[in-house]
């Protein structure tokens, strides 16, 4: 039996204008992010500006991290390097972006550090895309549960992600790795009774798993439903006996996945499905994942 507002494939489309609609909330979303990126590039200029010479700049610690970033050196390649390491490294690199700049060094550096964050906000974008469409389907959950008067306790990190939301003897937790699945499962439905907390390595406890895709680009949506169908297929040989319920959610749904997706409703292989811009399917999910 299908959704009760997924009638065909076509329903499950995504929308030229939910496509716009989402371009421009990330769009917004970048703008306001990069602000604190343009104020330490302006800091780092500032800086620069006051030191006579390349060589100079080693003694320089509090643009320190300004000066791995535009070097190339990650957060990573930092931690296995040695203090005197990477002074030495990090001079070698700027005296030979120095060499090729000539007078223009401190542009370069500039540019370098300019390029180096503007890779970390594109990171920081689909980690914020991710985060978001969370925030939606929790939403979405949080309205069937207020009208059954549950109090349902969210459990977010350090972040601001949300990591679960639980209610009566149910739980739901986002981006959580099960031992027997082995690899990490975007939404998990459990059982949960007791005070041992979530019993994420009990197979029996499993109600539901599903895939959450909350990118808009067009472009990207059949690369996420193969890497969602992959991920789905695994939960399914991991179990035993029956798997749980499973599901799909995304906002860049396109025609042909979206014949895909219809087919598994009707065979059942999927319990369910949701375009994320869609406020009648989506609430249509949450009751459904309230009523397991």
């Amino acid at each position: 039996m299908n959704p009760q507002h997924i009638s065909s494939p076509d329903d499950l489309v995504t929308t030229h204008e939910a496509t716009r609609q989402g371009f421009l909330e990330q769009a917004f979303a970048k703008t306001e992010k990069a602000e604190a990126y343009l104020e330490d590039a302006i800091l780092l200029k500032e800086a620069l500006d006051e030191v006579p010479h390349v060589g100079s700049l080693i003694e320089m610690h509090p643009i320190r991290d300004h000066l791995m970033a535009a070097a190339g050196f990650s957060t990573k390649a930092q931690s296995h390097l040695s203090d005197a390491e990477l002074d030495e490294s990090l001079g070698r690199v700027l005296t030979s972006i120095a060499e090729k700049a000539s007078d223009g060094w401190r542009d370069e550096i500039l540019y370098r550090y300019l390029l180096t964050k503007g890779d970390s906000l594109g990171g920081s974008m689909r980690n914020l895309t991710g985060a978001m469409a969370g925030e939606q389907l929790i939403k979405a959950i949080l309205v069937p549960l207020h009208q059954q008067g549950a109090e349902p306790a969210i459990s977010r990190s350090d972040t601001g992600k949300i990591q679960s939301i639980s209610w009566d003897d149910r739980v739901l937790l986002f981006d959580k790795k099960p031992r027997f699945i082995n690899k990490s499962v975007d939404v998990i439905l459990l059982h949960a009774s007791g005070s041992a907390g979530p019993p994420i390595n009990s197979p029996d406890s499993f109600l539901a798993c599903g895939e959450l895709k909350g990118g808009i680009d067009p472009a990207g949506a059949d690369e996420h439903w193969k890497t969602a169908k992959s991920a789905l297929d695994r939960i399914r040989t991991a179990f035993k006996n029956t798997p749980p319920s499973l599901f799909f959610v995304a906002a860049a749904i396109q025609a042909a996945m979206a014949v895909e997706i219809f087919e598994q409703l009707e065979t059942g292989a999927l319990g369910h499905a949701a375009n994320l811009n869609s406020p009648s399917q989506l609430s249509d999910l949450a009751s459904w994942l309230v009523s397991l």
